[in-house]
């Protein structure tokens, strides 16, 4: 929750605005008040929507559907306007934690949380179903838990940013948006095949497995290899209690037809025994503790004192071989001397030693919006913004693939597998290279993937977090002022080229995958390669809009 600016508008249509809740792809989420006192959520889109005539007409008739989904488990629906400058949507206010929010901060789930869980979750979607809509987008930041239960929110809003049944793609979709989150997207909406319920059904199974086990089942080490695991790969269960595992295993069928329907998973969940507390005593305090900072802000008392919750021990599932692996902490991993020193990046023999280590340029475009968008595919584009700042988080934006000129003169675009993506935390894009037949060049192809995390709040919030994520993604490293801050040579998986570096440089991380023409020692022909390409990828000059 983050305060506004004064520069900000105060109010949107009937409603008093009191804060920012977050941001994503669509637009802002802010907290309102309305006449009455009460709270809301309120929506603002976008302005890049607002000027598509077709997405205010979808969102009006998204909006009407919504409004006929009952309140029991999703945050109802109380106003909207799809003909303001900017369309606005408002829903109840829910307070509470999200369900990704509450398994970062106290762990997983216990197996009888976790059923209650997925009895809310089948519920709405039985309601969001009988009106026709499909919500695109469940996952774990989107299911609330609040003090009584689970509230599911965003759904039938995305469908609006889709044009079916266009005789002409519109500037929202001419690109092939893809709306969802890879570790929770069904098979068929990965591979941008037509959507059913049966959709929702398979997110919901990948939920519960993250609330269970606090890790998505098919977490890969990128996104395009989660995205590949969803639609081929087999889920990792090993986890999940036996009690539910048959259930998500249903839910998790490649086969849409295979999937059990949300009233069906009613029944094979319940029913649960009433409680007057239905959550792990650590979410019920992140609950008081949200709550304290809105009467804070509203006037009604002090904030609260920060407090660390300890996340509890599992009672549920015999700690065996086939628990997961806890999780590297940020604390743990942030610092590189705690970790085994892997090896180190070889010291090109053409670039002397004392050359300082090149710079990106600041001036850059940005790319897309925080949220989640996969474009793939020839045209992958950016929305353009510029922005430089002094401090520890240095990089702001990414180029889009087709304004990257890497200084490899001896290979060729290939634009066809480029892809674009947008997270919450930052924007992710693949550029591909090929070499030319007559060209001399030792290796075959080349991807190159930056993965941008940007600023949330503290100056140096987003360097943190790629830090924290870097360390955790390798089995050991090593800092290396010359390629970045620091770099390490990724374990290779199939399919993945001869060698792969990967590098840090403050709140940006690349991945750059060389192909051998001609196959030999790594150390001699691969990795001096791509240490060059790696250079280059963070020198990358781009076009001002």
């Amino acid at each position: 929750m983050k305060p506004l600016d004064d520069s900000e508008p105060t109010e949107v249509g009937p409603y008093r605005l009191l804060a920012e809740l977050g941001h994503g792809g669509m637009g802002r989420v802010l907290l309102g008040a309305a006449h009455d006192g009460r709270l809301a959520a309120v929506k603002q889109v976008h302005a890049r929507f607002a000027s598509d005539g077709d997405f205010r007409a979808r969102f009006r008739r998204e909006v009407a559907a919504s409004r006929r989904v009952s309140g029991a488990y999703t945050a109802a629906v109380m106003d909207a306007d799809a003909d303001a400058a900017l369309p606005w949507l408002a829903s109840v206010f829910v307070t509470g934690p999200s369900l990704g929010a509450a398994v970062r901060e106290t762990g997983p789930l216990p197996e009888a949380a976790v059923r209650r869980l997925a009895l809310g979750l089948a519920t709405a979607l039985t309601e969001i179903h009988r009106v026709g809509l499909i919500h695109r987008d469940l996952k774990p930041e989107n299911v609330l838990l609040a003090e009584d239960g689970v509230r599911v929110i965003d759904f039938g809003i995305a469908r609006a940013v889709e044009h079916p049944g266009a005789a002409e793609p519109t500037q929202l979709t001419q690109t092939g948006w893809v709306i969802g989150s890879p570790p929770f997207m069904s098979p068929e909406q990965a591979e941008s095949r037509e959507l059913t319920p049966a959709s929702d059904v398979f997110s919901l199974g990948a939920v519960l497995v993250l609330a269970l086990t606090g890790a998505s089942p098919f977490a890969g080490s990128s996104t395009f290899q989660t995205l590949a695991n969803v639609v081929q790969g087999v889920p990792d269960l090993s986890g999940v209690p036996a009690g539910l595992r048959g259930i998500v295993e249903e839910c998790l069928a490649k086969d849409p037809a295979a999937r059990p329907t949300p009233a069906r998973l009613i029944g094979l969940l319940g029913p649960v025994p009433p409680a007057a507390r239905v959550w792990p005593p650590a979410v019920h305090a992140l609950v008081a503790d949200q709550r304290a900072r809105i009467g804070a802000l509203l006037g009604e008392g002090p904030a609260p004192t920060p407090t660390v919750v300890e996340p509890p021990r599992r009672t549920d599932v015999p700690a065996t071989a086939d628990q997961p692996p806890a999780r590297p902490t940020a604390e743990a991993t942030a610092h590189p001397s705690t970790r085994p020193t892997g090896r180190p990046i070889d010291r090109p023999v053409d670039r002397p030693a004392d050359r300082p280590a090149a710079r990106p340029s600041r001036r850059t475009v940005a790319l897309g919006a925080a949220g989640l968008l996969v474009v793939a595919g020839t045209g992958v584009g950016g929305y353009f913004l510029l922005r430089e700042d002094p401090g520890a988080d240095r990089y702001r934006t990414l180029p889009a693939c087709q304004d990257v000129n890497l200084a490899l003169p001896s290979y060729e675009r290939d634009p066809q597998r480029d892809f674009s993506v947008s997270h919450a935390d930052g924007p992710e894009i693949r550029c591909s290279w090929t070499t030319g037949e007559s060209s001399g060049a030792k290796a075959e192809s080349a991807e190159v993937w930056w993965n941008l995390k940007t600023p949330t709040g503290r100056l140096g919030e987003a360097t943190d977090r790629q830090k924290a994520e870097h360390a955790a993604q390798s089995d050991g490293g090593t800092m290396n002022p010359d390629v970045g801050d620091e770099a390490y040579w990724a374990v290779l998986s199939a399919g993945e080229g001869d060698c792969v570096l990967r590098v840090r440089d403050s709140n940006l991380t690349l991945r750059v995958s060389v192909t051998l023409k001609d196959k030999g020692d790594p150390d001699t022909n691969c990795r001096p390669e791509a240490v060059r390409i790696a250079r280059s990828a963070l020198d990358v000059p781009v076009l001002s809009p």
